[in-house]
């Protein structure tokens, strides 16, 4: 009777032993479950703050960009300084010339002439262009006008328009230049009929030496536009 109540008053330490054993362990348990949770939170706020601050940084950038593109946008909007200036905001004057029987009065545009150097206005229809080293064309349609500039030892002017002319046509006539802007009132000129063509051939020392030679047709009269334009030519 005795061993049995021993045998029953161990089994009772022994089941009190793993109950208090087994708390433990789910206490232990339980405490690190709680310490790895905070652990993981400041990792999670740690990854999330750098992530927050890169895409702070990123829209800063981009803003920079963009305030970068703007000015350059603004700038590429500005020609330089040595870059040619559009006709547009070239000096202008009004030019008046006889055409037919009236007197018409034109705007025209400063230009310059690279080739030989010298600058007139151009009436609007009418394109200046260089068309070998040493001559410049006006143009317009059908017609144009050929500029070349003499040097200094190209004094004979009769000789020069008589061979230009007669070089077009054989019977080419002098004419009289009473009639002409006042550069070309003691000039040298000729006219020739080919084909058509209605060709003036002026050699002058006025405004600057130079050989002047008209080509339009018959029926058109464009002589006094040119020597409207050409009356304001000045050598650089």
């Amino acid at each position: 009777m005795t061993r049995y109540w021993k045998l029953l008053f161990s089994l009772a330490v022994a089941s009190a032993l793993l109950v208090g054993c087994g708390m433990k362990a789910q206490e232990s348990a339980t405490e690190a479950a709680e310490e790895q949770q905070p652990a993981a939170s400041r990792e999670t706020s740690a990854d999330v703050q750098p992530t927050n601050e890169k895409q702070a940084s990123s829209g800063q950038s981009d803003a920079a960009a963009s305030r970068q593109a703007a000015a350059k946008e603004e700038t590429s909007g500005q020609p330089p300084a040595d870059e040619e200036q559009p006709a547009s905001s070239q000096p202008t004057t009004s030019l008046s010339y006889r055409t037919g029987n009236q007197t018409v009065t034109g705007t025209a545009t400063l230009q310059t002439s690279d080739n030989q150097h010298f600058s007139l206005y151009v009436l609007e229809g009418w394109t200046l262009d260089a068309e070998e080293p040493s001559a410049d064309v006006l143009l317009h349609g059908d017609a144009f006008a050929r500029i070349r500039l003499l040097s200094p030892g190209e004094t004979n002017y009769e000789q020069l328009a008589k061979e230009h002319a007669q070089a077009v046509d054989a019977n080419a006539a002098r004419q009289q230049t009473d009639g002409l802007p006042k550069p070309f009132a003691d000039a040298v000129w000729y006219t020739a009929q080919a084909d058509g063509v209605t060709v003036h051939v002026i050699a002058s020392a006025q405004p600057t030496p130079m050989l002047l030679t008209v080509h339009a047709p018959s029926n058109e009269d464009v002589l006094g536009a040119v020597l409207a334009m050409v009356a304001t030519l000045q050598k650089q």
